[in-house]
């Protein structure tokens, strides 16, 4: 996807959020809260992909989105509410 896409989403973590569920498909639900980004997903997509999920999230964010302006943070829970995990997704360098 190119980011010349996303014209009218002006706020980064909507965009962020709006890949993600692209991405995820119906395998989970995507919601957006200031600079949050929350996902739920089934348990076992977090305890059998949560490693796979977060490179790909990160790797298509830096693709996408290379100049950030503000810090993400990244919430993965799991449907059941057992499992609630935080990542950050930095604002670029430059």
């Amino acid at each position: 996807m190119n980011p010349l896409d996303f014209p009218q989403i002006t706020d980064l973590s909507q965009a962020v959020g709006y890949l993600i569920k692209n991405q995820l498909a119906n395998a989970g639900t995507v919601s957006t809260v200031a600079n949050q980004v929350i996902i739920c997903i089934s348990r076992f997509e977090i305890e059998h992909r949560l490693g796979n999920l977060l490179q790909q999230i990160y790797r298509t964010v830096d693709q996408q989105f290379p100049v950030r302006k503000d810090d993400l943070s990244l919430v993965i829970r799991d449907a059941e509410g057992l499992y609630e995990n935080t990542f950050k997704i930095w604002k670029s360098s430059s």
